[in-house]
Formats: structure tokens, C-alpha cells, sequence
């Protein structure tokens, strides 16, 4: 698989997350989005066979706490959008000499670097493999070797289409189900349910703030 290159999209801080705002304020919804990426970055940084991250965003403020966390920021431009920016990290990514890339959300608290590895693991001998949202509609997470072996079609029933253009492609491909990587925070029934476990983790921290608060 050679050197793998993780790629992490992420909103605008000041527009992430808004399908929370009937329990959460604006400032909680920043604390909470920017606890999750602290997770997992976290968990890429540990996983012995990621070679680098990167952090593609339009929001150049997330550049400081992106080399706090111990990965790089990529700017996507003024001309915004989810797929738009995963497309171009791609490209950075191989101008940098990645040989397979994976895409991963950046709203996974439950991610373990463990998991990373073993996806990365059993997706060997793959040009795709992916990990669906707990919904099956949406991508968790994605893997692409070489980088450009499909374009990216993030948003609604992306894990179809992903499918979809590997079959086209006839590119091997797998789906590979993870508790950390299937879990991803979008709806306030996810909060609720995070609030229930015990995590020791930033967003473990961060929930328990909340709930002393309320």
C-alpha cells in the first residue's frame, strides 16, 4: 500500500454542526466540533501506518490548532465545498508522493488508532475501501490507491455512489465495518447517546462540561 496520506475535511467552524443547535449554542457547537477533531487527529497521529495528515478547510483559522494537533493545514480556497476540497488535498497529497489516500471525517470522537490500522490492514489489495456512516447513506471514511482511482462524491448516499464508481472503474473494493470509524455525530440523538458513555477523550471532556452546565 506504500505510504498512506489521511486526508480530514472540515467546515467552517462558525457553520459546523448546526443540525445540533436545538441543544447546543453556537459557542458549545465550536467547542464540541473542534473537541471531536482534537480525537481524531489524535488517533491518526497514533496509527503506525499513517504517514502524514492533513486538515483541508476554509477556515485559515484552524492553520494554528491544526500544527498544534500535529497536522497539516491545506486552504481550500474561496471557492468552498466538501468534495471541492477533498480533491484538492488529494492532489497535494500526491505532489507529496502518497501512493493511497484516506479520507476520513473529522466528527468521529469513538475513533481509535487501532482501528485506523486494522482498517488500513484489511483494505490491503484494495484501490477502494470504505467505511459507511451508521445511517448507510453517507462515507465515513475512504480509501483510495492510487489517490485518484475514483473522485470523490461526499454528501447524501455517497456510499452508494462510491461503490458505484469502483465498479465502474473495476476497482477491487471493500466495505469494512468499525464501531469508532461508523460512529459520526450529526443529530442531536448522537449527542445524547455520546453523553452516555464514558469516554476519556476531548469530546468526553468537553460533554461532561456541558452537562455540569446545564
Amino acid at each position: 500500500m506504500g505510504r498512506v496520506h489521511a486526508i480530514v475535511p472540515l467546515n467552517v467552524l462558525k457553520k459546523s454542526k448546526a443540525r445540533l443547535s436545538p441543544i447546543l449554542r453556537p459557542a458549545e457547537r465550536e467547542q464540541l466540533t473542534l473537541a471531536m477533531l482534537n480525537d481524531v487527529l489524535s488517533a491518526l497521529r497514533m496509527a503506525k501506518r499513517i504517514h502524514s495528515v492533513t486538515v483541508v478547510s476554509g477556515d485559515k483559522s484552524m492553520r494554528r490548532i491544526c500544527k498544534r494537533l500535529g497536522a497539516s493545514f491545506l486552504w481550500e480556497g474561496r471557492r468552498r465545498g466538501l468534495n471541492r476540497g477533498v480533491k484538492l488535498a488529494v492532489r497535494h497529497a500526491q505532489q507529496r508522493g502518497a501512493s493511497s489516500v484516506l479520507v476520513i471525517h473529522s466528527d468521529l470522537p469513538l475513533l481509535k488508532a487501532l482501528e485506523v490500522d486494522t482498517f488500513l490492514k484489511r483494505s490491503e489489495g484494495c484501490s477502494v475501501a470504505l467505511t459507511p456512516s451508521k445511517d448507510r447513506d453517507g462515507t465515513n471514511a475512504l480509501l483510495m490507491s492510487p489517490p485518484q482511482v475514483i473522485r470523490p462524491v461526499f454528501g447524501k448516499d455517497s456510499f452508494r455512489k462510491h461503490l458505484s464508481l469502483a465498479k465502474q472503474r473495476k476497482a477491487r473494493s471493500k466495505v469494512l465495518l468499525f464501531n469508532g470509524i461508523g460512529f459520526d455525530v450529526d443529530t442531536p440523538r448522537d449527542v445524547v447517546e455520546l453523553m452516555r458513555r464514558p469516554l476519556r477523550n476531548e469530546t468526553g471532556r468537553v460533554l461532561r462540561a456541558f452537562r455540569k452546565r446545564s
